[in-house]
């Protein structure tokens, strides 16, 4: 499966395999961001899709009328990155907000200011979630850890 998002404000779902594809409305304003994500108590799968409309909302794939859940973020969605329990967001007001999928998928776990000056184009998760990285259109980049512990 393939899933994208676009300025038509809906999430498009590619079968790869039969060619055949879906789509839904799914935001109020342009979609920046789709991911697959692991959420272990879903029946599903479960995709993540972040908006310009500041939510980032859950889908399951065999109810498309309605998200499961919505997180509100405060600003547009600029970048969204998925790995193991972690979910990052980066938004327009220089925020990161972190996701634990396992534990609570339908809240912000914590909040971080971004340490990059400038917009915030890129995050990118590791494999096992517990670091995560952002870039900028000043062409820099920042690494941090999810235990707070280790970024000191």
């Amino acid at each position: 499966m393939i899933a994208a998002g676009g300025a038509d404000k809906k999430v498009h779902i590619l079968q790869a395999a039969s060619g055949q594809t879906i789509s839904f409305a799914a935001h109020k304003a342009p979609i920046r961001a789709v991911r697959f994500v692991d959420i272990p108590s879903a029946s599903a799968p479960i995709i993540a899709s972040g908006s310009w409309d500041s939510t980032v909302s859950y889908w399951d794939m065999r109810q498309t009328a309605s998200p499961v859940a919505t997180l509100q973020c405060g600003d547009r969605v600029y970048s969204m990155d998925s790995a193991g329990p972690l979910l990052v967001i980066a938004t327009a007001d220089h925020n990161i907000h972190l996701v634990d999928l396992h534990s609570n998928p339908a809240a912000l776990m914590r909040t971080n200011k971004s340490q990059l000056k400038h917009q915030i184009k890129a995050v990118a998760t590791t494999p096992d979630g517990k670091y995560w990285a952002t870039g900028s259109i000043e062409g820099r980049c920042s690494a941090s850890a999810v235990d707070e512990k280790e970024n000191k």
